[in-house]
């Protein structure tokens, strides 16, 4: 396994792990073993940064080569956004996709362009993502009336919990692992596969040997979710060691997946094919436990939440010499064409990383139709911000918001015009999840589950 290759590769595998925080990944290597083992053998990226705060405005520019608002903005994937799966798999290659975020689920036409697609949702979660686009939480004027009549939120909760037995829609690593590698097993070069671990999202809960490793042993499942929820829901409630708790959970599923992940390292290495494969490994976005006042993912840019961990392995010659350099992972489908040989279509908004490719990477999100955008070169952040109705700039460097005034500096010169290229480009007719209404599929669902 090597950081670079002469020439292009066969096969893609691409490892994503939700809520993976770059600086606490980084601090974790002396303890990690696949995450020390891709950074010895690949060339790992300081700075890169997803396209959004979450799982649904980060993952279209990882799987489509689009930003996220672009397209009619965030919800199902429209039939006009390009699939990186789609298009290598019109090039020959056997694509698989493994994971179970509901948001990433065929109920958000995440599916097309994949042979094989594994999603293990049940029907449940059909409904529960359409009619929760952000989540199984109330967010617009009309749910909360509902929600006063039928508890729609504690009945879909309950009755999800009662069908699988967790309280969160996940399948444990070990499932994503088995069936990946069983899927790769079975593949003709060339391949494209797709594996996603959900364990480092809350509520965290890995097995028992790993919890033990950092003294939460004791933590059942049942404490951890509703551990959580005050962390999101009442984050003043807790007590210091409930917080602590928290925090050593994350880091045991952190553990718990760089073990899985090293799993897949070895089966790929014992079936001969490592060497041809480019393996990339990232994150989504990070998550808050308490900086800048907040815990979660708030819509906002904060390198917490979108800087995130980039390793590559197997990677075109040169590829080394971006190391330092600013990398959106929209810029990953570039890197996937680029590495098994094959052009860069037009449609992908991403740059191939090398020097100079990039002074700022853009970040963006939406609620109720009001969006965020973030702009971040090396030393501003700046933020035009539709839901509060505000701008902001940050310094970077102390993470301090300052004030604008009248700096004369070009690089922050560069990034407002960024920033205000980018709001007006973006389709001002979002829809607002606030206007949406059942449909016929949805609501026969929900009179079968007694909710009508």
């Amino acid at each position: 396994m090597t950081d670079v290759t002469d020439g292009p590769v066969d096969n893609v595998l691409f490892i994503t792990c939700d809520s993976l925080r770059y600086d606490v990944w980084r601090e974790m290597q002396d303890t990690l073993v696949a995450g020390s083992r891709l950074e010895q053998t690949g060339v790992s990226f300081d700075r890169a940064f997803a396209t959004g705060p979450g799982t649904t405005p980060s993952f279209p520019g990882m799987l489509t080569g689009t930003l996220p608002l672009s397209y009619g903005g965030l919800g199902p994937l429209t039939p006009d956004r390009p699939r990186v799966a789609g298009v290598l798999n019109e090039q020959g290659f056997a694509t698989g996709g493994f994971h179970s975020n509901p948001f990433l689920s065929t109920h958000f036409n995440y599916d097309e362009g994949f042979d094989e697609f594994e999603d293990y949702q049940n029907p449940l979660m059909g409904v529960a993502t359409q009619i929760f686009p952000r989540g199984i939480e109330i967010n617009n004027p009309w749910l909360e009336r509902v929600d006063d009549l039928v508890n729609l939120t504690g009945l879909i909760k309950a009755t999800y919990r009662a069908v699988t037995s967790k309280p969160r829609p996940y399948v444990s690593a070990e499932v994503i692992t088995d069936d990946s590698i069983a899927w790769m097993t079975d593949a003709d070069d060339p391949f494209f596969c797709w594996a996603h671990y959900m364990d480092v999202h809350h509520p965290c809960h890995p097995p028992a040997e790993h919890r033990a490793r950092f003294g939460v042993e004791h933590v059942d499942i049942d404490t951890v979710s509703e551990l959580y929820s005050r962390l999101l829901g009442d984050s003043a409630s807790l007590t210091d060691e409930e917080m602590a708790e928290i925090r050593r959970l994350y880091r045991a599923s952190i553990v718990y997946v760089d073990s899985q992940v090293e799993r897949l390292l070895d089966a790929l290495e014992s079936s001969g094919r490592l060497d041809d494969t480019l393996v990339v490994f990232t994150s989504d976005h990070g998550e808050l436990f308490g900086e800048h006042g907040q815990c979660g993912k708030p819509e906002r840019m904060y390198d917490e939440l979108i800087r995130v961990p980039l390793v590559v392995v197997n990677g075109p010659t040169g590829l080394s010499a971006a190391t330092d350099e600013l990398v959106s992972l929209v810029d990953l489908p570039p890197l996937f064409h680029r590495a098994t040989g094959l052009d860069v279509p037009d449609e992908y908004a991403g740059r191939y990383p090398e020097p100079g490719a990039r002074d700022h990477v853009v970040a963006e999100h939406e609620v109720n139709g009001d969006s965020v955008i973030g702009v971040r070169s090396d030393t501003w952040l700046y933020e035009i911000d539709g839901i509060l109705e505000e701008e902001r700039l940050t310094d970077v460097q102390t993470g301090r918001e300052v004030s604008p005034g009248r700096r004369a500096d070009d690089e922050l010169r560069r990034v407002r015009r960024a920033a205000n290229e980018r709001a007006a480009a973006i389709d001002t007719e979002i829809r607002s999840p606030g206007e949406r209404r059942l449909n016929a599929d949805v609501e026969a669902r929900l009179e079968e589950l007694g909710y009508r």
